[in-house]
């Protein structure tokens, strides 16, 4: 009788061993595929944030937190005399490409200066469409629409979601220092995909990062691999990037047939 009880007990030591290890093994297992998931998962998805840095939302999307807006009280800064010589605009839109009869997209037009500069290289048979999430920025924009002929200055109140564009209308959208505030960029971004003309380009201007000669807060900096790396996650195609200019990178991508939902 003993002996049998010793024999049970030694069995189910031997059972509960064996629980132990395959429980341990299936714990190692599950973290090794989750490591797996994050190395080879290359969708990026948005996190809420408890703490972060004090320029940001408390929010993050690709491993990036998001920028603050900058206010349409800061439109002095857009205007100001230097900002020609320090960013070189002429430059930027040079490096544009734009040719007569392109529409285009200034998303973010904020004061509507390079929207105006793109319009002098579209003109006479272009159009400019120039899209703000801002209200007070919106009607500025629409007083600047009123000096051009009917229909050839389009002004259009942006959300937080898409740009509230017709579909498949630009030949080329551009977001100048834009991008990295936008609140929803995957969305915002697969809606504005959906406005460019299939083949069209979408183009990122951004604060160059990690450069010490450029004088912006790093939270309004991107690398030209984070945005690539967010850019192709909805479907678009890189191309090419251009580091000519003073403080930014300009990045362009092209629209396929379809974009990735």
């Amino acid at each position: 009788m003993m002996k049998t009880r010793t024999t049970q007990l030694v069995t189910n030591l031997d059972w509960l061993l064996l629980l132990i290890v395959i429980s341990s093994f299936g714990l190692m297992s599950t973290e090794a595929q989750s490591q797996t998931a994050i190395s080879t998962n290359t969708q990026c998805e948005y996190v809420t944030l408890k703490t972060g840095h004090p320029d940001g939302i408390l929010k993050q999307y690709c491993n990036r937190q998001i920028a603050r807006v900058m206010g349409w009280q800061g439109a002095s800064w857009l205007d100001r005399a230097e900002r020609e010589s320090e960013e070189r605009t002429d430059q930027l839109i040079d490096i544009l490409g734009l040719k007569p009869g392109m529409i285009v997209g200034d998303i973010g037009a904020g004061t509507g200066r390079l929207s105006m500069l793109m319009l002098d290289r579209i003109k006479p048979n272009g159009q400019m469409w120039a899209v703000d999430v801002q209200v007070e920025m919106v009607g500025r924009l629409k007083e600047i629409a009123q000096k051009y002929p009917k229909h050839q200055f389009e002004v259009k109140q942006a959300t937080a979601f898409t740009p509230t564009l017709p579909s498949a209308v630009l030949d080329m959208a551009i977001m100048v220092d834009v991008y990295h505030e936008l609140e929803f960029p995957r969305e915002f971004l697969e809606a504005l995909a959906l406005s460019v003309k299939p083949g069209g380009s979408i183009v990122f201007v951004e604060y160059r990062a990690g450069d010490p000669k450029v004088p912006i807060k790093r939270l309004h900096t991107m690398t030209v691999a984070q945005i690539k790396k967010e850019a192709s996650d909805v479907g678009l195609v890189f191309e090419k990037s251009v580091s000519e200019l003073p403080w930014q990178d300009v990045v362009f991508f092209r629209k396929m047939q379809s974009v990735k939902k």
